[in-house]
């Protein structure tokens, strides 16, 4: 079906640049046009102001309250809440439900919003990349016009990126769409533009130097080659994420990630957060004492004599003991609970996230958003599955699980299904609250989501009312298929 953009609610935001409210109490972050962007566009300087905001609107989409970040998070049991905001209650109860995609849904802007900011900063990027199609000269006399063409692309390419791998479809809108014959597509699709995106801004970056100033991805300055290290890193981390249940992640290009991962970058990527433009929503709630906890499940990775679920009679379990020195690096025991019994001892947990330190995680300093532990983990994940072992089993063995964990180097003679379990326990305990649903997307794709979890967001109710799309929506355990709504589980 062919459906103009012109009747898609979420880009009549084509037309504003995103401003985010500094206001880190207020849950309902707001996004408002600036009335002169039309004008914008015809003044170099203004479409080059545009093109820096392009980063700082998508960091504050993905980590905004108004976000489905939060509520992965629970659904995915590496997080655990008894509170409504951010739709986390409602996706993390048990049994699943179906995920309530009604316009009357009383949290329908969480996700109406991440899906109006996301599509409205790539259309941004779309306008910048349009006017230097025309000719127009950005920045230092037009010296700049490379490198902002290069950044463009790159933010095009983590929008369409993750709104492949939150929903189930979208529309692929670039540069060079044509509004009046643009067709929703599956997430597949989305996918593969997001990373042909991702690989224009890497052949850009490869024939020339540019340094991204230090306060568009704020916090420090980015040479043109680490730009492309960094738009390597997330093609990689979008294939490993991508796949929606076990069949599917059988099937990846392991060859292709290793590729990519093998051009990544050597260290953390970090935004600093400075408490006033720049800040983490996701991680302000999800450390804030009485807030939200760490689920069982995790605590139990540590220590399997440590129960799985809380227990149903509401009694505190003692606290867990583990070889794992991250137990009590990272995590805070705490005794009470203070979340709605009424709503199930299933949310219940005495395990706070306390690896950062609290000052960092809500107030200031560099944040990582990817670990370059994280894509150690893909370069030996992709060891594996390539006939690799003792090339995987390297990796595990210099990296986290023995220089933070301290824990036993794996053997030289352990197998396949032993070197995945200490890469998925790695990334359980080391990547806590740094990329957007990694815990979520490794659930998914190992079948590991509770049955009736959501595997994938359907479009906004809103949305479909407004293109005149027939209503729709996935998750419940009787809509459990394997397909848009999960029929495995962790515990099975």
């Amino acid at each position: 079906m062919k459906t103009s953009i012109k009747f898609l609610s979420s880009l009549l935001l084509i037309t504003g640049f995103l401003l985010f409210s500094s206001c880190h109490k207020d849950l309902n972050v707001e996004y408002d046009n600036l009335p002169d962007y039309d004008k914008a566009l015809k003044n170099p300087e203004d479409v080059a102001n545009i093109a820096k905001a392009g980063f700082y609107n998508w960091f504050m989409a993905m980590n905004s309250s108004l976000s489905p970040r939060m509520a992965m998070w629970v659904a995915a049991d590496q997080g655990t809440c008894s509170w409504a905001n951010s739709g986390m209650y409602h996706l993390s109860d048990e049994p699943r439900k179906a995920f309530n995609n009604d316009v009357s849904y009383t949290y329908a802007n969480i996700f109406e919003k991440y899906y109006s900011s996301m599509h409205a900063t790539n259309s941004q990027m779309n306008d910048v990349l349009k006017k230097i199609n025309e000719g127009m000269k950005l920045g230092n006399n037009g010296r700049d016009t490379k490198m902002i063409t290069a950044y463009a692309k790159f933010i095009q390419g983590v929008t369409l990126g993750y709104m492949g791998l939150v929903y189930d479809k979208t529309f692929i809108v670039t540069e060079y769409s044509d509004p009046k014959t643009v067709e929703l597509s599956d997430y597949t699709e989305v996918i593969d533009s997001a990373i042909a995106k991702l690989d224009e801004a890497i052949a850009i970056c490869k024939k020339k130097n540019f340094k991204i100033p230090y306060d568009w991805i704020n916090g420090r300055e980015y040479k043109s080659k680490e730009l492309a290290k960094i738009a390597n890193s997330y093609v990689a981390r979008l294939l490993v994420s991508a796949p929606r249940n076990k069949a599917e992640n059988e099937n990846i290009d392991w060859n292709r990630v290793m590729k990519y991962a093998n051009n990544g970058f050597d260290e953390d990527f970090t935004v600093y957060m400075d408490d006033v433009n720049w800040v983490s929503y996701f991680r302000y709630y999800t450390v804030r004492p009485g807030w939200a906890r760490i689920d069982c499940r995790i605590i139990n990775l540590m220590d399997t004599d440590y129960p799985s679920r809380f227990p149903a009679d509401g009694q505190n379990p003692p606290a867990a003991e583990s070889d794992d020195a991250r137990l009590a690096s990272d995590f805070s025991f705490n005794a009470s609970n203070n979340m709605k019994p009424e709503r199930g001892y299933v949310h219940y947990s005495n395990y706070e996230y306390t690896r950062y330190p609290y000052k960092v995680s809500v107030h200031t300093g560099d944040v990582p958003i990817f670990l370059k532990a994280e894509l150690d983990l893909i370069k030996a994940e992709a060891m594996v599955h390539l006939g690799d072992l003792t090339g995987a089993i390297d990796i595990i063995n210099n990296g986290t699980r023995v220089s933070r964990g301290n824990l036993p180097k794996l053997s030289s003679s352990s197998n396949e299904e032993q070197i995945l379990k200490a890469i998925f326990y790695e990334r359980d305990i080391e990547l806590i609250q740094t990329g957007f649903g990694i815990a979520f997307f490794d659930m998914r794709r190992r079948d590991y989501l509770q049955e009736g979890t959501l595997l994938h967001f359907p479009i906004p109710g809103k949305e479909l009312a407004v293109l005149e799309l027939k209503h729709y929506t996935y998750g419940g355990v009787a809509n459990a298929d394997g397909v848009n709504t999960s029929n495995g589980g962790w515990d099975k």
